[in-house]
């Protein structure tokens, strides 16, 4: 366990010095012609890999250990389309899957040599977290002197998701069917230490945890916004454990039950009254899209309708414009901001340009304007029908 830990913190400097990052990215895209069909070679040699590992423990696999795959297969399925949307990454990328496999394999190692000294898996499982976060915030705060890195609080986020992966794993795979109805039964706590002694419980919590981390440090990944991606965690982590908690008791959750279905029922009526509007109102650190509000968030609206959150960023580098460009829309429009801060990385600094788009094979128009003007621009070429994609700077 030690000696893979000491292997956990020092390989990224190793991979950095060495740059051998490029080279991992390299492998992660090479591809080989087979029946001319180009085919990626990392997926298929996970796939080699995993049919051999099923060979050779086909004795040890359960229906449990197999649910504990698939469910670990979805939460890293999930956390891909959170984090580095820009970067388009493919599921099988090496870099994206880096530090899940690097953490979960943590898990496994402290799991084995904790077990066998009689700690329990709850406790186990708590110091796993908090070691890992640790080794985490360590490797991204020294990572600042090489390389011109950056402090990536978004790297600490999949870290700890590695981490819970490998403790799922570990919990589903090593429990009988009975203990896990059993440990359902009792997943809320009167007393709260309990929450801390039952595995069930506080794996909810890190989950609840690891996720919320990595959704905000993935729509704030700028170094500058890492005061606001820990006080949004904390307080929303605060949230939800305090309704989980008091949902428990009968008169709470009936109230949280008509609280929830009063909002549903009032968001409801707004989209179906403004969906066919396009953005209704905006102000700073306030957008109303179909009547459904996007507040502080940087939001991304695709030619066909649909808009998703999207990192917080005053400057797009050639790889964010290759992916907005990928969307091969006629028009991109970005909303700089109120104060038109934002919009930065194009090759002029104008408010209309043309810039050659590849995957169309033609120019794709690039529009720059404040905030308030995007939006008012954007609803007008909406209703022109136009082929527009929209990135809206929110606050500043």
């Amino acid at each position: 366990m030690v000696l893979y830990s000491l292997l956990l913190i020092a390989t990224p400097f190793v991979l950095l010095q060495n740059f051998l990052v490029e080279m991992i990215a390299h492998v992660s895209g090479s591809r080989v012609e087979l029946a001319g069909h180009s085919i990626p070679i990392v997926p298929v040699a996970a796939l080699v890999v995993a049919l051999a590992g099923l060979a050779y423990f086909r004795s040890r696999i359960t229906g449990l250990r197999i649910v504990a795959v698939v469910v670990v297969v979805l939460m890293n399925a999930l956390a891909q389309q959170i984090t580095d949307y820009y970067f388009d990454h493919n599921f099988y990328d090496l870099q994206q899957n880096w530090h899940y496999i690097a953490y979960g394999l943590f898990s496994y190692m402290v799991y084995r040599d904790l077990a066998p000294r009689g700690r329990s898996l709850a406790r186990i499982m708590l110091t796993t977290y908090l070691v890992a976060m640790g080794f985490s915030t360590f490797d991204e705060a020294f990572q600042m002197r090489l390389s011109s890195r950056v402090f990536d609080i978004s790297d600490i986020g999949k870290d700890v998701l590695g981490t819970l992966l490998g403790m799922v794993l570990i919990y589903l795979g090593g429990r009988q069917a009975s203990t896990l109805l059993a440990d359902w039964k009792l997943i809320r706590h009167r007393r709260l230490g309990d929450y801390l002694r039952h595995p069930f419980s506080l794996l909810i919590l890190m989950s609840v945890l690891a996720y919320l981390l990595l959704i905000f440090s993935s729509l704030m990944s700028d170094f500058e916004h890492w005061p606001l991606v820990v006080t949004f965690t904390v307080a929303g982590f605060t949230l939800f454990f305090l309704l989980f908690h008091i949902s428990q008791y009968r008169w709470c959750k009936y109230a949280l039950l008509l609280v929830l279905g009063v909002a549903i029922v009032v968001q409801s009526f707004f989209y179906v009254r403004h969906r066919a509007d396009y953005v209704v109102h905006n102000q700073y650190g306030l957008t109303v899209y179909k009547g459904i509000p996007i507040v502080f968030f940087d939001v991304l609206i695709f030619p066909d309708g649909s808009f998703r959150l999207v990192d917080k960023k005053h400057y797009f580098n050639s790889r964010d414009q290759r992916f907005l460009l990928k969307h091969k829309p006629d028009i991109l429009l970005i909303g700089s901001g109120s104060e038109g801060l934002g919009g930065n990385g194009f090759f002029e600094k104008t408010v209309n340009q043309f810039v050659y788009n590849h995957f169309i094979e033609r120019g794709t128009q690039v529009i720059i304007l404040k905030t308030p003007e995007a939006c008012e621009l954007f609803n007008r070429l909406k209703r022109e029908g136009k082929n527009v994609l929209f990135v809206l700077h929110n606050t500043c």
